[in-house]
């Protein structure tokens, strides 16, 4: 398999006279994996996250995207962030194209709201395009969000916590939603998470980070078949899998606070 994010031996600190946010992480995601990062809150999950998009730069050590530190063409990344940061002036359609509108010339426009309501039509949504963000529920926002992210068919998605916000239901909709495109639109997923259910349901391998320095403690691969029903949830396999996701990020703990 192609690593496509290569993360090597990477060291952050905010400030000169701070502890390191992260410190001598490494990691691998290959081409078509689906990746999910679990730990507790100010571990630096979202922070690995910054530096793979490129918005913040190790201090030690190198991100490599594409095999390259800086990546030509930014538009085979694209982020879907917890808060949908959708633009409250411009209605579903204007939001989706976005991404287009800053990387192309205006005279490809038919055929950039073709592949926008195509992204559309990916993630369940129909006749919303003219409706402004304040209009659609939650859930629909975050579909709106990984709409405009796919749109300019990016290689690899860097998804931030993007169902923290959503209630139970509308969580695991969206959960079969992603699985559903994955099988449709083949990509590379990263994802931050605190939900180690919702990890194990969607990731091909998980990755438990600590806190005080931010580090990897280990990782899980998730040896569950493909397609994936909610029902899996209730199976031995799947507690099994959630069980030892489990004990590496309380064995993190314990060694802080030993």
């Amino acid at each position: 398999m192609r690593a496509v994010i290569e993360v090597n031996d990477v060291t952050l600190a905010f400030t000169p006279h701070c502890s390191p946010e992260l410190d001598g992480v490494n990691l691998v995601v290959y081409e078509g994996e689906f990746l999910c990062l679990v730990g507790p809150s100010g571990c630096g999950k979202s922070t690995l996250l910054r530096l793979v998009a490129g918005v913040l730069t190790p201090d030690r050590g190198e991100v490599k995207v594409f095999g390259e530190k800086k990546p030509l063409n930014w538009s085979r990344l694209s982020v879907v962030p917890q808060d949908s940061l959708l633009l409250p002036w411009r209605k579903v359609l204007d939001n989706v194209l976005l991404p287009l509108e800053l990387n192309g010339r205006r005279h490809d426009r038919a055929q950039w709201e073709a592949r926008a309501r195509a992204a559309l039509r990916l993630v369940n949504l129909h006749g919303v395009e003219e409706k402004y963000p304040h209009q659609l529920s939650g859930g629909m926002r975050q579909r709106v969000a990984l709409a405009r992210a796919l749109v300019g068919q990016a290689e690899i998605l860097l998804l931030d916590e993007p169902f923290a916000a959503l209630d139970a239901l509308t969580r695991s909709q969206l959960h079969l939603e992603i699985l559903r495109i994955r099988r449709q639109t083949p990509f590379t997923g990263l994802m931050v998470t605190h939900n180690i259910f919702e990890a194990v349901f969607l990731a091909d391998r998980v990755v438990v980070m600590g806190e005080k320095p931010g580090r990897i403690l280990g990782e899980i691969k998730i040896d569950l078949p493909y397609p994936r029903e909610l029902k899996l949830m209730s199976t031995p396999e799947f507690a099994a899998l959630v069980g030892s996701v489990q004990d590496l990020l309380e064995k993190g703990w314990c060694a802080e606070h030993a």
